[in-house]
C-alpha cells in the first residue's frame, strides 16, 4: 500500500494503508488496511482496518470500526458551535465524537451529525441526515415522496 505524493499528513500515525490523490489527513490515528479514495479530509479520527472512505468524504472527532465503508461525498461531522440566545458563536467549536461501529456503512452523501453512534452493521442510505443513534443490524433512509404532477 501506499500514500499518494500529492496526500497531505499531517500529525497522524499510519498503518499499512493506501492514501490516494490530494487527500489531508490531520491529527489522526489511521490503521492497517485503510483505504482512503480521492479528495477525502480526516481530522482528529481514529479509523480501524480495514476500511474505505471514499473520494471526497469528510471525517471529523469519529471512531470508526473496522470493515467499515465510507460512501462518496459522506460527511461525518463530531464538531458543531454552542447555539445561544445571541445565535451560534462564531469560532468556537465544541465536539461530540461520532462512533461508526464495525461493518457498517454510510452511504454516498449521508450526513451522520455531532454525537451519534452508527451501530455494527447498520446502513446509512444515501443522502440521509442521522441526528439520533442507529442501532445495529438497521436500515435507515431518508424518507422519500413521489410527487405526479398533470401535464
Amino acid at each position: 500500500m501506499a500514500v499518494h505524493e500529492t496526500a497531505q499528513v499531517e500529525n497522524a500515525t499510519l498503518g499499512t494503508v493506501e492514501i490516494r490523490e490530494y487527500v489531508t489527513i490531520h491529527d489522526a490515528d489511521i490503521g492497517d488496511g485503510v483505504q482512503i479514495y480521492e479528495g477525502a479530509s480526516i481530522k482528529k479520527a481514529t479509523i480501524h482496518g480495514p476500511t474505505d472512505i471514499n473520494a471526497n468524504a469528510y471525517v471529523e472527532n469519529a471512531t470508526l470500526g473496522e470493515s467499515v465503508q465510507v460512501g462518496p461525498n459522506a460527511s461525518i461531522v463530531g464538531v458543531t458551535h454552542d447555539l445561544t440566545d445571541a445565535g451560534m458563536e462564531f469560532q468556537n467549536d465544541t465536539f461530540d465524537e461520532i462512533v461508526i461501529e464495525n461493518g457498517a456503512f454510510v452511504g454516498a452523501g449521508a450526513v451522520i451529525l455531532p454525537g451519534v453512534t452508527v451501530g455494527e452493521n447498520a446502513v446509512v442510505g444515501a443522502g440521509t441526515t442521522v441526528t439520533e443513534d442507529v442501532p445495529a443490524e438497521t436500515v435507515v433512509r431518508s424518507a422519500t415522496e413521489t410527487v405526479q404532477r398533470s401535464l
